[in-house]
């Protein structure tokens, strides 16, 4: 076989498939999921249904849109708590058994013990999120979603997976044990959901009145996929998040905006003590027209699109990372290679 072929199935990717899948606990799991999901989707379909009957209530394209975004969301929350489990313990696992040294003395390399556990945990999750797909097709008899938003939507929502399944295989090759293991991976698990979303919310991009370009979120904000989810969902420029003073401003400096009846923004600078002042008053100052992040370092593109370029960057830290702490003696390659050298003069 060559290299690529050992490298999507070697010894670790079989072995990890047929010790998953001829247990009870993943038919089990794949219902709970569906039967979460499918539920979620029940009763938003049902709560919709009952509001229909209010002529006056919205257009059925609204529908759609929420029960579409009610759903990734809550996929996304799922795929939190399921992923972090089947990763974190890939490995201490295996030192609790004892039987990490038996993978050391194969001809596996560090990288396919790793790429074998990581293939064989994410590819439940990926199962997982196929076996959404039929309940996401509700949407479509609502209207207002298209196929470009679905596919959008499940990359976002893969892709962060894969991150939280990476930085599970990272911290269990940091800890030797599954429990620091598996709570350090749920701890960065919210990081990458909240934390990012709270640094927003509390570090916000001010507003400068002479900007020619609208502001936008901090750019660590980004690292949530709830952020590229909702923007995906509703096609709605983001004018109500990351933006303004915060808890962080507490020097002053910061703005203040409310709406006004034409449709726009009165904005006023804030003193010291988190007061508005009487004046300079800052009118209409410039405001995102698309879903494209308007400003920042990544002006131009797609939240989605930063969202996911950040979150495959933290992946590739974090298996490389993990390749450097899975060998027993833990030394660097390049030191490696200055004491073969040393020893061959």
């Amino acid at each position: 076989m060559n290299r690529v072929a050992v490298a999507l199935w070697n010894p670790i990717v079989a072995k990890e498939y047929r010790s998953r899948m001829r247990t009870w606990r993943s038919p089990v799991a794949m219902t709970v999921y569906i039967l979460l999901l499918g539920g979620l989707g029940w009763a938003i379909f049902s709560a919709m249904s009952a509001a229909a009957r209010n002529v006056f209530n919205g257009s059925p394209a609204n529908y759609g849109q929420a029960l579409f975004l009610s759903l990734v969301i809550f996929q996304m929350v799922l795929l939190a708590f399921i992923t972090p489990a089947l990763t974190a313990g890939a490995i201490s696992s295996e030192r609790e058994r004892q039987t990490i040294d038996l993978l050391f003395v194969t001809k596996l390399p560090s990288f396919s013990i790793l790429w074998g556990k990581l293939l064989a945990s994410m590819s439940f999750v990926f199962l997982l999120l196929l076996l959404s797909v039929p309940i996401f097709s509700l949407v479509f008899l609502f209207g207002g979603i298209e196929l470009d938003q679905v596919l959008a939507a499940f990359l976002v929502t893969a892709v962060a997976a894969l991150t939280l399944g990476v930085i599970g295989i990272a911290c269990s090759t940091a800890f030797r044990r599954t429990l620091p293991a598996t709570v350090a991976a749920y701890g960065a698990s919210f990081i990458l959901l909240a934390g990012s979303l709270l640094y927003g919310l509390l570090f916000p991009t001010s507003i400068d009145p002479n900007a020619t370009a609208a502001p936008a979120p901090p750019a660590v904000s980004y690292i949530s996929p709830l952020l590229p989810l909702v923007t995906i969902g509703t096609s709605l420029p983001v004018t109500w998040y990351g933006i303004g003073p915060g808890f962080g401003s507490g020097g002053g400096g910061g703005m203040m905006c409310s709406g006004t009846p034409g449709g726009g923004q009165s904005c006023v600078p804030l003193n010291a003590s988190g007061k508005g002042v009487a004046s300079p008053i800052y009118r209409n100052p410039p405001q995102p027209t698309g879903t494209t992040i308007p400003s920042g370092l990544f002006a131009g593109w797609q939240y989605w699109q930063a969202t996911i370029t950040l979150q495959l960057l933290i992946s590739l830290a974090a298996l490389v990372l993990s390749a450097i702490l899975i060998p027993p003696t833990r030394r660097p390659p390049w030191a490696r290679r200055t004491r073969a050298a040393a020893g061959g003069s």
